[in-house]
């Protein structure tokens, strides 16, 4: 089955957004409201639905690089529970996230950082944290959204052979292989920024390409004036911003509500 879906710079139906999912509320700013739990030895927060939560689909959130300590991530996975998901986020760097403030300075350097956490390392803490949700939360569905480096691990999880995530939403994927978008076997939905370089035009007609090839079904959003992160982190003071971090969110929510 194709599903299509493009959605251009501001456009779109304002209504059909706001009822993405009944009562769900994006949270920009505030304390968080998850708690930690020590899960064989990985840090993972947990955000649970005020009432009424789904039993049968928990929602895995993949970070960026920034990880599970950048606030505007665990009130990410707070809004998310508020659409009556369980919310699951691992810590996929073991204590070692990229600081919030290294952008700003001369010292960060990503080659090394990357090297410390090598791609086997982070599909292993992926797999433990679906066998924690599968088993000790009896919950049987999983749908993932994954941001930058986040998004690259949601598809790697995504194949027929792995039995991991069953439904998937990205938001400005980093390093994103072909091969890995041709292994996707469920519903996968992309919200792409105007402004990032690094999921940009080619990369977009590249994932476009290759799904509409294997007849999978997707959709794939783009929004003007976005830059790259906006799914997480935005100025909210900008318009173009503000709105592609909401529609974004709900964008994922309103997959997971038909395809879930």
């Amino acid at each position: 089955m194709l599903a299509r879906l493009a959605i251009l710079g501001l456009a779109g139906a304002a209504s059909a957004l706001a009822n993405a999912q009944c009562g769900a509320v994006l949270k920009n700013d505030g304390e968080p409201v998850g708690e930690f739990k020590d899960v064989n030895g990985t840090q993972i927060y947990h955000s649970y639905p005020t009432s009424g939560g789904s039993n049968t689909t928990a929602i895995l959130y993949l970070t960026d690089i920034f990880g599970v300590p950048n606030p505007q991530a665990k009130l990410l996975a707070d809004s998310l529970a508020t659409a009556a998901y369980t919310v699951i986020m691992p810590d996929l760097f073991k204590g070692d996230p990229v600081p919030l403030d290294a952008l700003e300075g001369p010292g960060l350097n990503l080659t090394d950082w990357v090297a410390r956490h090598p791609q086997e390392e982070v599909d292993a803490i992926i797999e433990a944290t679906i066998a924690y949700i599968h088993t000790t939360l009896s919950i049987p569905k999983i749908a993932a959204v994954g941001y930058c480096f986040g998004g690259k691990y949601v598809p790697r999880h995504m194949t027929a052979s792995s039995g991991g995530i069953d439904i998937g939403f990205i938001a400005h994927p980093s390093n994103l292989l072909p091969a890995e978008i041709e292994a996707i076997a469920g519903p996968i939905s992309i919200a792409a920024g105007e402004l990032d370089a690094t999921y940009n035009a080619t990369h977009r007609n590249t994932a476009e390409d290759i799904l509409m090839s294997k007849n999978l079904t997707f959709e794939a959003s783009l929004y003007s004036g976005a830059p790259h992160g906006f799914g997480v982190k935005v100025d909210w003071a900008v318009r173009e911003q503000r709105y592609a971090k909401t529609a974004a969110f709900e964008q994922a929510l309103r997959w997971f509500g038909f395809w879930a």
